[in-house]
């Protein structure tokens, strides 16, 4: 999946300008360094890449990571002061904190109009993970990231969030009002290319794991993590045992959950799955599920998972509270639960009502179109971004 800044950056070289991206040179995704030192990487005339050196980290969760975001924004700071180019518009990703702030800093004292993309509640989020008795404690030690992320929000000309409930949220935060240079991008991509000319095999694939077009079937997709709740799926699967449940992906909990629903010969782990093969399984299901659960990074975000379902025009099973289930309710794209009862009566209703299921499907591709579009989303940002440019010049 190509993140924000990848996208960005394609689209404002089809408007006809030129871009210096600033990244990691350690990959977060894989943990591995692309490089061990400052590195630039002409693309050609108009991209130029520049990698920004740091000790790397093993996992996406502790101390070592913060480390990481600390030396990468201490580096990032010596190349600034040698840095003799001086942009147009810039738009920074946030988090990290350290980096958004260092790099905000010096673009208001070259006078250079900034937009800050929030698409994670640093540093509120990493309250989370402790008990509440802790978090009293937690927040004094995390008070320089709080005072930090606050002045990087303050200092920008324009807050840019995934979903108006992040933008509410971030205001809120900084203790800011809102401007003219505020604005919704949702965090979307560009649709994979699948395969049409392999649909026999695609089929051949699905019923050698008896996953056949003949049953109802919900299905998830996704890594096997601690931010999903896979217990109403398991309860669902042992009382409603002519629907499949088809769970594609990977994680550090596969094996604990595998082990959970052994028992359950209507529950599938086919693993990673490609762009073709999901798009036929979307179509021989009933809905897709989201089994997030309700923190707040999540109820006041718009998640991938939820966009995935959208383009895959299939009904959205969650238990998500707050955007997402506005959101479900507003365009009648799926059904909400909050109980293992109220997840089997969500899918016998889809399963003895064709006519709701259809219509669910059509409204979610009608509502992708609408709002998560790739170029919509990414020529309005490119506007966005040209508009702040010549206002602010």
């Amino acid at each position: 999946r190509q993140m924000r800044a990848i996208n960005l950056s394609n689209k404002l070289l089809d408007a006809g300008h030129s871009v210096v991206l600033w990244s990691s040179a350690f990959d977060h995704q894989n943990k591995i360094h692309r490089s061990n030192n400052y590195k630039v990487i002409k693309i050609n005339n108009n991209l130029e890449v520049r990698l920004i050196p740091s000790r790397g980290y093993s996992r996406h969760i502790g101390f070592e990571r913060l480390f990481d975001h600390g030396q990468m924004a201490w580096n990032l700071r010596k190349l600034l002061k040698i840095e003799k180019s001086i942009p147009d518009v810039a738009f920074i990703g946030y988090p990290p904190i350290e980096t958004a702030f260092i790099m905000s800093s010096w673009l208001k004292r070259k006078n250079v109009p900034t937009l800050l993309d929030i698409k994670d509640l640093w540093p509120s989020i990493f309250l989370e993970i402790f008990p509440k008795f802790l978090k009293p404690f937690v927040r004094v030690l995390l008070n320089p990231y709080y005072n930090l992320a606050k002045r990087t929000m303050r200092e920008v000309d324009g807050i840019s969030a995934v979903s108006e409930s992040f933008l509410k949220w971030s205001l809120t935060f900084a203790n800011k009002s809102s401007g003219p240079f505020d604005t919704i991008t949702r965090l979307t991509t560009v649709k994979p290319k699948s395969d049409k000319n392999n649909l026999i095999a695609i089929d051949k694939y699905w019923q050698k794991l008896n996953i056949k077009s003949g049953a109802p079937k919900v299905f998830f997709i996704g890594t096997f993590s601690t931010g999903f709740d896979f217990d109403h799926i398991c309860s669902a699967a042992e009382i409603i045992k002519e629907c499949q449940f088809v769970l594609c992906g990977n994680g550090p909990r596969l094996d604990e959950i595998k082990k959970k629903m052994r028992h359950l010969p209507n529950v599938m782990f086919p693993g990673w799955i490609d762009q073709s093969q999901l798009e036929v399984l979307a179509n021989m299901s009933i809905a897709s599920i989201a089994p997030y659960k309700n923190i707040q990074n999540f109820t006041l975000n718009i998640p991938n998972k939820i966009i995935d379902s959208l383009s895959l025009g299939v009904p959205i099973l969650s238990p998500l509270k707050g955007e997402v289930a506005s959101m479900i309710k507003k365009n009648n794209i799926g059904i909400t639960y909050d109980s293992n009862t109220a997840l089997i009566e969500c899918i016998n209703s889809l399963i003895n009502n064709n006519f709701l299921q259809k219509k669910m499907s059509k409204n979610a591709r009608m509502l992708y179109e609408k709002e998560f579009n790739f170029d919509n989303v990414y020529n309005k940002l490119v506007e966005h971004l040209e508009n702040m440019a010549f206002t602010k010049n």
